[in-house]
């Protein structure tokens, strides 16, 4: 016999007088109006109203700030955003670099507009880091043409 799966989920047996819709929107607070806490919520760097933030740490001897280097980070905050449950609008915008308290690094500042996924009513718009490599002129197939 299988052991009886437990969770900590919250249930409408857990708080009698609040209804499954009062918990969904307390799971998802953009349902609720407020697009921007449930954005700060699925950020674990921050964000800034509705634009999720990442930061990235790297060796301040490597990096020169070009823009190649830049293109790959701004691909990683709009893939962050998609497994988090935002859906990434537009191109992440690069937001300072600042030095870091080990003394060799920095920490880049990258942020993106987003809608949480759970009011998202134009899925189709969501900028995908495929779009961001593309938009580039890099090539996303995994076959590459043999010379």
């Amino acid at each position: 016999m299988a052991a009886r799966k437990t969770t900590s989920s919250k249930t409408t047996a857990d708080k009698p007088n609040e209804t499954e819709e009062q918990l969904r929107q307390r799971q998802f607070p953009a349902k609720a109006g407020a697009p921007d806490v449930e954005v700060d919520e699925r950020s674990p760097d921050g964000a800034e109203g509705t634009r999720h933030v990442k930061e990235f740490v790297v060796l301040g001897d490597n990096w020169t700030g070009e823009e190649y280097q830049h293109e790959a980070n701004k691909a990683a905050v709009a893939n962050e955003a998609i497994q988090r449950g935002l859906h990434p609008r537009g191109e992440a915008s690069f937001d300072g670099a600042e030095d870091h308290e080990d003394g060799v690094s920095l920490v880049l500042t990258y942020s993106v507009e987003t809608v949480p996924s759970s009011i998202d009513d134009k899925p189709e718009d969501t900028t995908t880091p495929r779009d961001v490599i593309e938009a580039d002129g890099q090539d996303t197939s995994s076959s590459k043409a043999e010379g």
